[in-house]
């Protein structure tokens, strides 16, 4: 509530909450935010995309970021949002089969 009140001079609504969570690259919080630090941490790890080549787990992280950068709150219908939670699940599912077995 503190950081809506500091960003937004409005009352909360749909669209400055989904703004916040979702697509503020500056705030820890959002997904966006989070998406990018996966982006930046998965090029420190083994690939095994081989040399030169992304891993799919890369690849995934890279396309769910760009998908979520590129959108506008207005775009973030409940079904985008619950696609979004399978797609990150996915994402989950996919960096501990590729990293932990």
């Amino acid at each position: 509530v503190m950081t809506h009140r500091r960003q937004y001079p409005v009352q909360a609504g749909r669209r400055t909450v989904i703004d916040l969570l979702a697509l503020d690259p500056l705030n820890p919080r959002s997904i966006l935010f989070q998406l990018e630090r996966l982006k930046a941490e998965i090029g420190m790890l083994p690939s095994s995309g081989g040399e030169g080549h992304m891993s799919p787990a890369a690849k995934e992280i890279l396309q769910l970021n760009t998908a979520i950068a590129v959108m506008e709150p207005s775009d973030m219908t409940a079904q985008v949002i619950d696609d979004l939670a399978n797609e990150i699940g996915g994402l989950y599912n996919s960096l501990a089969k590729a990293f932990f077995g």
